[in-house]
């Protein structure tokens, strides 16, 4: 026994020494912003035209918490050490990274009397190297035409369209969103070759591909390594005709690489956060996450499924302040689901942040994909797409399938992304909002698919009533075919409603009186539509439905298809 305590106690003290000496990442957390020169009436100095914009459509203030750390504190920081680097910073956390390969430097650092808190995030094994290739990326100074759709006509999907079709997401392409004016960021481990590849060919040369920024090492390029960002981002701007499509293949876009896949360590967390909040100041609509925290490098400081509350991650704090400053966040759930953890991972605990199981393309979960809910009870996933065998590009240029919530997120950001670009004055809470209730099983959500798998027509449908109209419809309107139906909850008075039908394929308006019973207060408007013309595979027949009793009026939107 005292040999076991003997070999104990010399492991402890060899850990000791190798993270005193080793070299090393710390987050510096302040106590406040002090001696800032940055000031909230001049947002101009830290935030884009287009983020200064966002805030005032969505009266976001633009507050403190906004405000860059103080210089005045980085400075003494980096002056107690000349050995120091500083990585990145956080405005919203109050704090910094900073790289040395000085011993102890911990308590250097917390003798400051500004500093609330310090944490080595990282132990290396070797020092790093600074001097790679320094890199800048740009949009073309000349754009063309690439990638052009045509009004009526469905979007050429390949082998993509079972994965599009499961969250109905074609009828946001049908009603003329694919991305358009929207602005995405996608935070990932490195877009390998995204610079090159065919299927990002559109994407560049329209100039939509708008900046890149390296977290794990800055100034380099982000194409330099990594498939995994290059994968994640063909889910949602990819396009090879004939064999796929993104879910949002017009938007634009800015790539931040802050995975560092040398190893697990927490200070790639302190790069999200970074990453993210380089999206808010650029006024990023969506954020695409394909990474999930849980397990690191230095077990010490692995997280425990107590841990998945939403507020003991820096990355899940971070995301519920970025849909507070009017950005959606889609998460992927994490792999986890056969695995001994089981559960989701940071960041997809925050409360506000979409989080994205997987399914395969008939709907059914795949073993993989995490179980919620969160630690303190709360459902999750918020929302369900293809993860199984999803078509996407590699780095080779080549379309391939691959598997994970990984790819089941970034299809969802895509669609999100169309949903949001035709109802841009809705708030981001909304969108979240319209996206769990349009799940398959929002009515009764569980452990494994959460709210469900989403039908972004529901969505469309949700967002287009207001709060008292929501609580009138039972049910969205439900049809894909000639003949649908919607539950509505009548006042008592109500003895008629108008139902008046207008299709996009002709400007003639059809109207119908419906009568009411009142043998219950739910009642089912069996609707019979116009039907399509035979030039005509699909078309969309707008209702607006009037409650004769109150004049009030419904607005809702049905696919109609051939088959």
């Amino acid at each position: 026994m005292k040999k076991i305590l003997l070999l104990a106690t010399i492991f402890v003290a060899f850990v000791f020494t190798l993270s005193a000496q080793s070299p090393a990442k710390y987050w510096v957390q302040f106590k406040d912003k002090e001696g800032t020169s940055y000031s909230v009436d001049r947002p101009e100095e830290f935030l884009s035209p287009r983020a200064i914009a966002k805030r005032q459509h969505f009266n976001i203030p633009v507050t403190e918490q906004d405000l860059p750390v103080s210089e005045v504190y980085v400075k003494k920081l980096l002056g107690i050490d000349d050995k120091m680097v500083l990585l990145t910073r956080s405005k919203w956390l109050n704090g910094v990274t900073v790289y040395t390969t000085t011993p102890n430097i911990i308590d250097e650092i917390t003798k400051l009397d500004f500093v609330e808190k310090c944490e080595c995030t990282a132990i290396l094994k070797e020092e790093e190297n600074f001097n790679y290739p320094k890199s800048s990326y740009a949009p073309p100074a000349k754009t063309e035409s690439v990638l052009n759709f045509t009004p009526n006509e469905d979007c050429d999907y390949g082998y993509s369209a079972a994965q599009v079709s499961l969250n109905r997401a074609q009828w946001l392409h049908r009603m003329g969103a694919h991305g358009e004016g929207m602005l995405v960021c996608v935070l990932d481990a490195g877009f390998m070759n995204a610079d090159e590849i065919p299927h990002f060919e559109a994407m560049r040369k329209e100039g939509r591909l708008l900046g890149t920024k390296n977290f794990v090492f800055p100034g380099r390029s982000v194409f330099a390594d990594g498939s995994h960002g290059t994968m994640a981002l063909s889910c949602i701007a990819g396009y090879m005709e004939h064999d796929m499509l993104g879910t949002a293949p017009k938007a634009s876009f800015y790539l931040a690489q802050t995975e560092d896949g040398r190893t697990e360590n927490k200070i790639e967390e302190d790069n999200w956060v970074a990453g993210i909040e380089w999206a808010d100041s650029l006024g990023c609509d969506v954020v695409n996450s394909s990474l999930g925290y849980s397990k690191f490098d230095n077990k010490s400081q692995s997280y425990t499924y107590e841990d998945m509350n939403g507020t003991v991650s820096r990355a899940s704090i971070a995301a519920d302040i970025a849909v507070s400053k009017g950005i959606v966040v889609c998460v992927s759930a994490g792999n986890e689901g056969s695995a001994t953890w089981h559960y989701i991972t940071a960041p997809a605990d925050a409360k506000d942040v979409i989080t994205v199981g997987a399914t395969d393309v008939n709907g059914s979960p795949a073993r993989f994909s995490s179980h919620g809910p969160t630690s303190d009870k709360r459902v999750k996933p918020d929302a369900a797409a293809v993860g199984y065998n999803a078509i996407l590009a590699n780095e080779h240029g080549e379309t391939d399938i691959a598997s994970g919530t990984s790819f089941s997120s970034p299809l969802m950001c895509g669609m999100v992304t169309c949903l949001w670009q035709l109802f841009p004055d809705k708030s981001s809470y909304d969108i979240v909002e319209a996206v769990r209730f349009a799940g398959h099983i929002s009515n009764n959500p569980n452990d494994q698919y959460g709210y469900g798998i989403t039908n972004f027509l529901h969505a469309y449908n949700f967002l287009s009533l207001d709060q008292e109209s929501r609580v009138k419809f039972a049910s969205q309107v439900v049809c894909y075919k000639p003949k649908c139906k919607a539950v509505y909850i009548a006042e008592k008075s109500a003895t008629t409603m108008t139902i008046t039908f207008k299709a996009d394929w002709t400007p003639v308006e059809t109207s119908t009186i419906v009568p009411i019973s009142h043998d219950s207060h739910r009642h089912d408007l069996q609707l019979k539509l116009p039907k399509l013309p035979k030039d005509r595979n699909f078309g969309i027949v707008r209702l607006e439905i009037r409650d004769n009793s109150t004049g009030r009026s419904y607005e809702q939107v049905v696919g109609l298809v051939k088959k």
